[in-house]
């Protein structure tokens, strides 16, 4: 086996909490399909991680860095992007309702704006809204 080929096993929702506990460098993980629902991924280098397909329902990313990440299709309903580096994600399809993504840098990210109106996530990115509910 070769060393490359550990990028290539998907993490579980266990393993990704024993990694934490250990370390916030996360970059270039395969975390595929996996349920994190409220994990707090605070401060973590997730550059270049795969999340496409992950359930990340009400989990922390304050300050992260998830630049060239994939977060296509994933489920970020109520995440908290504040502060985060989203450059040059990917994140069509998501479902991004209710995130917050105050101060984040999505500079060059795929957004999912088939699915949410683009200002909306801009009215977040500014003021801290909830995405989608910047008239409510």
């Amino acid at each position: 086996m070769s060393k490359d080929s550990n990028k290539l096993i998907t993490l579980t929702r266990k393993e990704v909490l024993d990694l934490l506990s250990e370390t916030k460098d996360l970059r270039e993980r395969d975390i595929r399909k996996a349920n994190l629902i409220k994990i707090d991924f605070s401060n973590c280098d997730l550059s270049g991680a795969n999340l496409s397909y992950s359930n990340l329902k009400d989990c922390s990313f304050r300050n992260s860095n998830l630049s060239g990440a994939s977060l296509w299709n994933a489920n970020l309903e109520g995440a908290d992007f504040t502060n985060a580096n989203l450059e040059d994600a990917d994140m069509d399809y998501a479902k991004l309702r209710g995130a917050i993504l105050f101060k984040a840098n999505i500079r060059r990210a795929s957004l999912p704006t088939e699915l949410i109106p683009r200002e909306d996530i801009l009215a977040s990115v500014d003021t801290g809204c909830r995405v989608g509910s910047r008239n409510n």
